[in-house]
């Protein structure tokens, strides 16, 4: 590969290359589809940082968030960085310095009484796994398909280890959790159900057929409207797990390593939680006051 490789040209080996090793890799494409569109019989080294203020521009004006303009920018970027670092094509980087602001993330959790409400509404709806699937999600902080396809043989009820799958995983990385008391009731019970109506079935979460539940969105809907909460989905449960922690002093490498995030930058969203150990740190002055 050189510098004056057409762009379309670029975007296919990079994809071709990319795609034994990443799942993402359809995503990728697409987002890149994007730019050999519009920077079409253009050559890649080409490419500056006024033409991409350009493609900025032409993406706003078709009413594109920066945040999806933003995620366009990484794709773009991150390609360039992989052809210089493996195929030494020595092309400058012209993305940097051009992303939009991050805003802050949406953050919302349960309080105590709020998830034992809705534990208790879940259990009043005509399903028998909803009212389980939320408590499991609260007391290990895994996501939503990671749950709906964890198999019995994942989970080692001597030693208290859940293993999460990395085909089922966001980064793709095998994670294992340890398994509360309270997560532990919940296992106990699904295999209880397994044994009982469908022997056999892999699934922690399975029909009566055996068959694995696939969807429990609009239950989950249901359950939130009775208990009365608002603005609350799937994935904030796994916030509120979260959040308990750090509330009670969890050190953030260890929340980091629970929910499986790549980086502790994604963890500091629930720093400001934890407020004692904050005041802790400043109450150390204290002691020269006595001196």
């Amino acid at each position: 590969m050189h510098p004056g490789i057409p762009i379309q040209e670029f975007v296919d080996q990079y994809i071709d290359a990319i795609t034994p090793r990443l799942r993402s890799y359809k995503q990728k494409r697409w987002h890149l589809q994007r730019f050999a569109a519009y920077f079409s019989g253009r050559k890649l080294a080409s490419i500056r940082r006024r033409d991409l203020i350009e493609y900025i521009e032409h993406r706003q004006n078709r009413g594109v968030d920066p945040s999806s303009i933003n995620v366009e920018l990484m794709v773009f970027s991150a390609s360039i960085n992989y052809a210089n670092n493996r195929w030494e094509i020595g092309v400058i980087n012209p993305v940097g310095g051009l992303f939009f602001p991050a805003k802050p993330g949406r953050l919302r959790y349960l309080e105590q009484d709020e998830a034992a409400k809705l534990i208790v509404e879940a259990g009043k709806i005509k399903t028998h796994y909803l009212a389980d699937f939320i408590e499991l999600a609260l007391n290990t902080g895994a996501r939503k398909n990671e749950l709906l396809q964890l198999q019995f043989r994942g989970i080692d009820f001597n030693r208290r280890i859940l293993t999460i799958e990395g085909h089922t995983t966001k980064t793709g990385k095998r994670r294992y959790l340890p398994i509360n008391r309270a997560a532990m009731d919940v296992l106990e019970r699904r295999k209880i159900y397994r044994d009982k109506n469908c022997p056999g079935s892999p699934w922690v979460f399975a029909r009566q057929s055996g068959e694995r539940v696939r969807f429990l969105d609009a239950f989950f809907r249901q359950a939130v409207k009775q208990a009365e909460l608002s603005d609350f989905h799937i994935h904030d449960l796994r916030h509120t797990f979260a959040s308990w922690l750090v509330s009670e002093g969890v050190e953030l490498i260890k929340v980091r390593d629970l929910l499986g995030h790549a980086s502790i930058r994604m963890t500091e969203r629930y720093a400001h939680l934890a407020p004692r150990r904050l005041h802790e740190a400043v109450e150390v002055l204290d002691r020269y006051r006595s001196r």
